[in-house]
Protein backbone atom coordinates (compact mmCIF):
# COMPACT_ATOMS: atom_id res chain seq x y z
CA UNK A 1 0.00 0.00 0.00
CA UNK A 2 1.38 3.71 -0.60
CA UNK A 3 1.61 5.64 1.79
CA UNK A 4 -1.60 7.86 2.52
CA UNK A 5 -3.37 6.11 0.03
CA UNK A 6 -6.85 4.53 1.52
CA UNK A 7 -9.30 2.42 0.37
CA UNK A 8 -11.51 4.48 -0.18
CA UNK A 9 -9.46 7.33 -2.19
CA UNK A 10 -8.54 4.27 -4.48
CA UNK A 11 -12.32 3.73 -5.05
CA UNK A 12 -12.68 7.07 -5.78
CA UNK A 13 -9.85 7.23 -8.37
CA UNK A 14 -10.91 4.27 -10.00
CA UNK A 15 -14.55 5.39 -10.43
CA UNK A 16 -12.94 9.00 -11.51
CA UNK A 17 -10.99 6.56 -14.13
CA UNK A 18 -13.98 4.66 -15.34
CA UNK A 19 -16.03 7.73 -16.17
CA UNK A 20 -13.66 9.77 -17.42
CA UNK A 21 -14.12 8.91 -21.12
CA UNK A 22 -17.55 9.11 -20.20
CA UNK A 23 -17.15 13.11 -19.04
CA UNK A 24 -14.73 14.16 -21.46
CA UNK A 25 -16.32 12.78 -25.15
CA UNK A 26 -18.13 15.46 -26.70
CA UNK A 27 -22.23 14.84 -26.98
CA UNK A 28 -21.87 14.09 -30.37
CA UNK A 29 -20.98 11.50 -33.17
CA UNK A 30 -17.12 11.68 -34.45
CA UNK A 31 -18.24 11.29 -38.58
CA UNK A 32 -21.45 13.69 -38.70
CA UNK A 33 -19.92 16.44 -37.23
CA UNK A 34 -17.31 17.28 -39.51
CA UNK A 35 -19.14 19.01 -42.80
CA UNK A 36 -21.41 20.79 -39.96
CA UNK A 37 -22.08 24.64 -40.56
CA UNK A 38 -23.36 26.69 -38.66
CA UNK A 39 -24.66 30.28 -39.52
CA UNK A 40 -25.13 33.23 -37.55
CA UNK A 41 -28.10 35.09 -38.80
CA UNK A 42 -30.49 37.63 -38.17
CA UNK A 43 -34.10 38.57 -39.53
CA UNK A 44 -33.17 42.02 -39.97
CA UNK A 45 -31.16 43.59 -42.67
CA UNK A 46 -29.67 46.37 -41.35
CA UNK A 47 -27.21 44.18 -39.14
CA UNK A 48 -24.31 44.05 -40.67
CA UNK A 49 -22.27 41.25 -41.44
CA UNK A 50 -19.61 39.89 -38.52
CA UNK A 51 -15.91 38.71 -38.32
CA UNK A 52 -15.47 35.84 -36.45
CA UNK A 53 -13.89 37.42 -34.00
CA UNK A 54 -16.90 40.03 -33.70
CA UNK A 55 -19.19 36.92 -33.44
CA UNK A 56 -16.59 35.84 -30.43
CA UNK A 57 -17.36 38.95 -28.97
CA UNK A 58 -20.60 38.99 -28.83
CA UNK A 59 -21.12 34.92 -27.56
CA UNK A 60 -18.70 35.54 -24.97
CA UNK A 61 -21.08 38.60 -23.71
CA UNK A 62 -17.98 41.24 -24.49
CA UNK A 63 -20.14 43.26 -26.23
CA UNK A 64 -23.79 44.02 -27.13
CA UNK A 65 -23.35 46.74 -29.69
CA UNK A 66 -22.71 46.61 -33.73
CA UNK A 67 -21.66 49.55 -35.56
CA UNK A 68 -21.63 51.54 -32.67
CA UNK A 69 -25.49 51.62 -32.04
CA UNK A 70 -27.15 48.82 -32.97
CA UNK A 71 -27.79 46.77 -29.43
CA UNK A 72 -27.58 43.15 -30.29
CA UNK A 73 -30.05 40.50 -28.04
CA UNK A 74 -29.06 36.97 -28.36
CA UNK A 75 -30.76 33.88 -28.36
CA UNK A 76 -29.36 30.45 -26.82
CA UNK A 77 -31.28 26.61 -28.04
CA UNK A 78 -31.85 24.44 -25.09
CA UNK A 79 -28.84 23.47 -22.80
CA UNK A 80 -29.51 19.63 -23.98
CA UNK A 81 -29.39 20.94 -27.52
CA UNK A 82 -26.36 18.82 -29.51
CA UNK A 83 -26.41 22.10 -31.92
CA UNK A 84 -25.53 24.51 -29.02
CA UNK A 85 -23.16 22.19 -27.76
CA UNK A 86 -21.45 21.83 -31.58
CA UNK A 87 -22.07 25.53 -32.20
CA UNK A 88 -20.16 26.61 -28.81
CA UNK A 89 -17.08 24.28 -29.57
CA UNK A 90 -17.11 25.54 -33.28
CA UNK A 91 -16.87 28.95 -32.80
CA UNK A 92 -15.56 29.17 -29.16
CA UNK A 93 -13.85 25.81 -28.73
CA UNK A 94 -15.79 25.67 -25.23
CA UNK A 95 -18.35 23.10 -24.03
CA UNK A 96 -21.88 24.15 -23.03
CA UNK A 97 -20.68 23.11 -19.30
CA UNK A 98 -17.64 25.50 -20.10
CA UNK A 99 -20.27 28.48 -21.29
CA UNK A 100 -22.61 28.06 -18.81
CA UNK A 101 -19.70 28.46 -15.67
CA UNK A 102 -18.44 31.45 -17.80
CA UNK A 103 -22.07 33.04 -17.85
CA UNK A 104 -22.70 32.59 -14.68
CA UNK A 105 -19.54 34.37 -13.99
CA UNK A 106 -20.35 37.25 -15.64
CA UNK A 107 -24.20 37.07 -13.98
CA UNK A 108 -22.65 36.90 -10.72
CA UNK A 109 -20.22 39.60 -10.79
CA UNK A 110 -22.67 42.13 -12.80
CA UNK A 111 -21.14 42.10 -16.11
CA UNK A 112 -23.24 40.45 -18.19
CA UNK A 113 -26.45 38.21 -18.91
CA UNK A 114 -26.27 34.93 -20.70
CA UNK A 115 -28.39 34.60 -23.59
CA UNK A 116 -32.18 34.09 -23.80
CA UNK A 117 -32.35 30.52 -24.27
CA UNK A 118 -35.46 29.05 -26.26
CA UNK A 119 -37.36 25.77 -25.18
CA UNK A 120 -36.58 23.87 -27.98
CA UNK A 121 -34.40 24.03 -31.03
CA UNK A 122 -36.94 24.37 -33.69
CA UNK A 123 -36.46 26.96 -36.38
CA UNK A 124 -39.90 27.64 -36.46
CA UNK A 125 -39.25 28.58 -32.25
CA UNK A 126 -36.20 30.29 -33.43
CA UNK A 127 -37.81 32.49 -36.38
CA UNK A 128 -40.77 33.51 -34.12
CA UNK A 129 -38.37 34.70 -31.51
CA UNK A 130 -35.83 36.82 -34.02
CA UNK A 131 -39.85 38.34 -35.24
CA UNK A 132 -40.53 39.41 -31.75
CA UNK A 133 -36.94 40.91 -31.34
CA UNK A 134 -35.84 43.18 -34.04
CA UNK A 135 -32.75 43.32 -33.33
CA UNK A 136 -31.99 39.68 -32.42
CA UNK A 137 -29.61 37.23 -33.70
CA UNK A 138 -29.76 33.84 -33.88
CA UNK A 139 -27.51 30.81 -34.97
CA UNK A 140 -28.94 27.41 -36.74
CA UNK A 141 -27.59 24.80 -39.20
CA UNK A 142 -26.96 26.67 -41.93
CA UNK A 143 -29.28 23.58 -43.85
CA UNK A 144 -32.38 25.10 -41.63
CA UNK A 145 -31.75 28.71 -42.03
CA UNK A 146 -34.99 30.47 -44.48
CA UNK A 147 -33.72 31.81 -47.49
CA UNK A 148 -34.72 35.65 -46.44
CA UNK A 149 -32.71 35.14 -43.83
CA UNK A 150 -29.31 37.61 -43.06
CA UNK A 151 -26.62 35.47 -42.78
CA UNK A 152 -24.00 37.63 -40.84
CA UNK A 153 -21.01 34.87 -40.75
CA UNK A 154 -21.08 31.36 -41.53
CA UNK A 155 -18.86 28.88 -38.65
CA UNK A 156 -17.53 25.97 -39.94
CA UNK A 157 -15.93 22.87 -38.38
CA UNK A 158 -12.30 23.30 -37.16
CA UNK A 159 -12.11 26.45 -38.63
Amino acid sequence: MIKGLTLKNLLSFTLLLTLLPIITLPAYGDDNTKDIEFAVFSLNSDIPALTKSKARMLYKGKTKKLNGSIKIVLVDLPEKSIHREEFYNMLLGKSVSQMNGYWASLSFSGKGTPPEELSSDDIRDIIEWLNDNPNGIAYAPVSAVPENANILITVLQGE
